[in-house]
């Protein structure tokens, strides 16, 4: 009676589990309900084949981690806007080598001024995109770079971390509950087997761990580099901003000959 409870306690607990993997995969459910019908009737031969067939640390990944699209969505715009200062500064350049030439020849006497001053002041010409506007766009899109780079590292890191440490515990609960139901399967175990298999138990909790250790590691290596990366940022921010002050102060004081 005792071993009919302990069968029936085991065979729920594994189709719980696929009840949970069920929306993300339905055969591993199928497998795993009928895993827990074997259990629940005592088939040995089939609770081995059943279990040989899963593995643990996949389908503890597959229930516990979830990715949201707008994540992907955000790492597709960073690797395109990477491209986007090189684009604008091209296309800046573009218009206004055009416009320098047109006003050399229309007036030669501007050839002893600046490239750069005379670009600044938009060649004397309406729709030419100035210097310093350039410069502003370009030092805007690398900060949103890296404001979306930051984002995506710390949730790729940070949450990734957490959801690792989580898919661990599950990993070794299904282990244990798999390791349960191939006892179940046993009809008779030596003393010798029984060894083994705490020594197996033994050893896969120990992995398990140094695993664990390994993402704390990891998580701290990180700290730094997020430190790093808004001292960066908070530089960029203030030359970005000097710039534009700098641009506004040389259209004020330049004028048009």
């Amino acid at each position: 009676m005792e071993t009919e409870r302990e069968r029936s306690e085991t065979a729920n607990a594994i189709r719980q589990i696929g009840f949970e993997v069920k929306i993300r995969d339905a055969a591993v459910a199928g497998l795993l309900g009928r895993l827990g019908d074997a259990v629940q009737h005592g088939r040995p031969h089939e609770i081995r084949g059943y279990i040989d067939a899963i593995d643990p640390r996949a389908l503890a990944e597959l229930i516990v981690e979830r990715r949201h699209p707008i994540w992907a969505i955000l790492e597709i715009a960073r690797n395109v806007l990477v491209f986007a200062p090189i684009a604008v500064t091209w296309f800046g350049l573009s218009t206004a080598a055009p416009a320098y030439a047109q006003l050399i020849v229309e007036r030669p006497d501007m050839i002893t001024r600046p490239f750069l001053l005379l670009w600044q002041e938009g060649f004397y010409r309406s729709g030419i995109l100035n210097f310093g506007s350039l410069a502003i766009i370009d030092a805007s899109l690398i900060g949103l770079l890296i404001v979306l780079s930051l984002a995506i590292h710390i949730r790729g890191e940070l949450r990734e971390a957490a959801v690792r440490t989580r898919s661990l515990l599950k990993e070794s609960e299904i282990r244990s509950l798999l390791g349960h139901a191939a006892g179940l399967a046993t009809a008779e175990i030596s003393v010798e087997g029984a060894d083994e298999v705490l020594n197996q138990m033994a050893a896969e909790e120990r992995r398990i761990y140094e695993r664990a250790m390994e993402r704390e590691q990891q998580l701290f290596d990180l700290e730094g580099a997020v430190r790093e990366l808004r001292a960066a940022a908070t530089q960029l921010a203030r030359v970005t901003e000097a710039l534009g002050s700098r641009t506004r102060d040389d259209d004020t004081v330049r004028t048009p000959r």
